[in-house]
């Protein structure tokens, strides 16, 4: 039996916080991989939880530390941008959203690629709005790199949780991939 599962009861995804590339960060897993992602600066560990049972019908509750491997994948990943190792629950959202979300996985660190170019690499050309529209309902931020994705003249675009943050982000990219 896993720490996301009691007996008799439904899973229970598990939530910690963890310093992140711009704060901390709230990370939520389960047996299946990280469900969620959040700017712990943003929100509250209450709101958090609320949000993350809206979108997955499941109970969560808080853990003392994320399980050791966890934390150093997700430090790992912190470190190098890449995200290779890390696993993630994706359920519950659709096939569409799925796509967008792991072609972000497949962008390198200190690399950008357009909302055009996502579109295409999914084989979607036309559906540029609704990359758009996936990567602002991205569930993961950071750890799944929508801050990556910009707009076809290379301005920022939008960002779920701000330009400020996004820019932070892409700078800090930038610098450790230029080291």
């Amino acid at each position: 039996m896993s720490d996301s599962e009691e007996v008799g009861r439904e899973p229970t995804d598990l939530i910690a916080k963890v310093a992140g590339p711009v704060g901390g960060l709230w990370v939520a897993y389960n047996d299946h991989g990280i469900c969620g992602s959040g700017f712990a600066n943003l929100t509250t560990f209450a709101r958090f939880r609320e949000e993350l049972h809206d979108r997955t019908g499941r109970p969560a509750r808080l853990a003392d530390a994320l399980p050791a491997e966890l934390f150093d994948l997700i430090e790992k990943s912190f470190a190098t941008g890449d995200r290779d190792e890390l696993t993630f629950d994706l359920r519950g959202a659709s096939p569409f959203q799925q796509s967008v979300w792991e072609a972000c996985l497949a962008i390198p660190a200190g690399e950008t690629r357009s909302y055009s170019d996502l579109a295409a690499e999914i084989h979607r050309p036309k559906a540029v709005r609704a990359v758009g529209s996936a990567l602002g309902t991205n569930p993961i931020p950071v750890l799944v790199p929508c801050h990556r994705v910009l707009r076809s003249d290379g301005s920022l675009g939008g960002y779920a949780y701000g330009l400020p943050i996004k820019e932070r982000l892409l700078d800090r990219e930038a610098v450790r991939s230029a080291a």
